[in-house]
């Protein structure tokens, strides 16, 4: 198992080609890497608001060196001919902006803010990002750079916690000052914003999803959570082409009111300290994504109140596959504070914070593939009620379309203390498994496909 401060080869393959794809034709410049200021190919086209870069007699400068780049001198016109500089010289992003327009990374963006005992209540207090994007029009593209934050500790292992749904003030400043995290998120959407081409590393939220946006062909390492998506009513998140890994969660939805809709696709979560994904909202659709060697389990499901209910639907081909397998169960639960028994494929379970009951509903419409997870290839907690008093049931289906596939785990294929699974196609062809598990009644079972043999 890697640890947060190792990338994997495939995350040093993914960077670079994402990088090597999003570059500009033409180099740009040189660039201040520290604050990112003065020439750059593409800058930032809308509003700005936050660190005031530069003065007047600076901005003469640059424009002076600009003229002389172009064979002018000063900032009287060319002598050579032409019309301008060949650059914009609106400034790049710097650490704690809000844009509202249009910005461009072109150089990789290095927070070094540090929590220090004169840091103010009001910044310990407050929802912060490296940088935050408002707007439904609103975008950043890193053009495969990376926005990090300068930390003494691991904020992937970061055990404190902002409160539910951020709102609690005193538990932020607690989170900051303990793992020593300036900026809560590196990029946060807000309002049906976008980030593309971002790589983000070292924040409690490498990504913060609120009231809806969309990330996509980015990848997230070293946070706490990957991706965090906290939604209102009425809104749209979509993840795709992410690749989130070595974070405590992969991507974590925290809890969202009715009406909101999820869509992760093309997602990736690998090597993380506690789970790939861990869901937990009414509306989730998961499309052709892979959870593999996290410490916990693959993908988490988390039940809420009957009121609103969990929902997740998986589409296309979903895989969660070694997931636990390497890390000792001991050390699983002290090191990494999991829930004893964590490392199955797919686990339904309730939120281990408060005591009445808790709901979930998920449906296979594609194909659902659990193998070589440490303990169950799906598993069903007693601690969460799967059948609900609502007008729809609730539970686990596997509809006619689907097919659910489970082998090679470390205990059970399917593993059901509490909860109920069912089989809407009567033939065989929708489930394959090497052994049934455990359950009080599993006779709406069909009868299962044989695994393939595994060298």
């Amino acid at each position: 198992m890697n640890s947060p401060d190792q990338i994997d080869d495939d995350a040093a393959k993914a960077k670079e080609e994402r990088r090597a794809s999003s570059m500009p034709k033409l180099a740009s410049p040189s660039v201040n890497k520290k604050a990112l200021v003065g020439c750059t190919v593409l800058g930032v086209v809308g509003t700005i608001v936050g660190v005031a870069i530069g003065g007047a007699a600076e901005h003469k400068q640059q424009q002076n060196a600009l003229a002389a780049i172009n064979g002018g001198g000063g900032t009287n016109p060319s002598k050579s001919g032409k019309s301008g500089p060949f650059c914009d010289t609106e400034p790049s992003v710097v650490c704690g902006q809000t844009v509202t327009g249009t910005a461009v990374l072109n150089e990789d963006l290095f927070c070094t803010d540090l929590i220090k005992y004169s840091t103010p209540d009001v910044v310990l207090k407050t929802l912060n990002a490296a940088v935050k994007v408002v707007g439904a029009d609103a975008v950043i593209d890193c053009k495969g750079h990376t926005i990090r934050q300068l930390t003494s500790k691991s904020a992937a292992s970061c055990e404190d916690s902002p409160g539910l749904l951020f709102t609690n003030s005193n538990k932020r400043k607690k989170m900051k000052e303990e793992c020593d995290l300036f900026y809560q998120a590196g990029i946060w959407l807000a309002d049906g914003a976008t980030a593309i081409n971002c790589n983000v590393e070292h924040f409690y939220d490498g990504f913060l999803v609120q009231n809806g946006g969309e990330v996509k062909k980015s990848e997230a390492s070293r946070n706490r959570s990957g991706v965090d998506i906290l939604d209102d009513t009425g809104s749209m998140t979509k993840i795709s082409d992410v690749y989130a890994h070595s974070n405590g969660d992969g991507i974590r939805i925290g809890g969202s009111p009715m009406g909101n809709v999820v869509t992760i696709e093309d997602f990736m979560g690998k090597n993380n300290l506690r789970s790939g994904m861990a869901l937990r909202g009414p509306n989730i659709k998961v499309k052709d994504s892979t959870t593999s060697h996290n410490v916990g389990s693959g993908i988490r499901v988390v039940g809420m109140e009957i009121s609103n209910p969990t929902k997740v639907q998986f589409e296309g081909t979903v895989s969660s596959h070694h997931n636990g397998a390497s890390i000792p169960r001991a050390q699983i639960q002290i090191e990494r504070h999991l829930e004893p028994g964590s490392g199955h494929g797919v686990e339904v379970t309730r939120n281990k914070r408060g005591s009445r009951p808790f709901y979930a509903d998920v449906t296979v419409k594609g194909e659902l593939n659990t193998y070589q997870n440490g303990i169950d290839g799906l598993f069903i907690s007693y601690d969460a009620n799967m059948v609900g008093e609502m007008n729809d049931p609730l539970g686990f289906t596997v509809e006619a379309k689907g097919s659910f596939n489970s082998c090679n785990n470390g205990e059970y294929d399917i593993g059901l203390p509490a909860g109920t699974v069912t089989f809407e196609d009567e033939g065989t062809d929708g489930y394959t498994c090497e052994s049934k598990g455990r359950s009080a009644d599993m006779t709406n079972f069909p009868t299962c496909e044989d695994c393939p043999d595994c060298e």
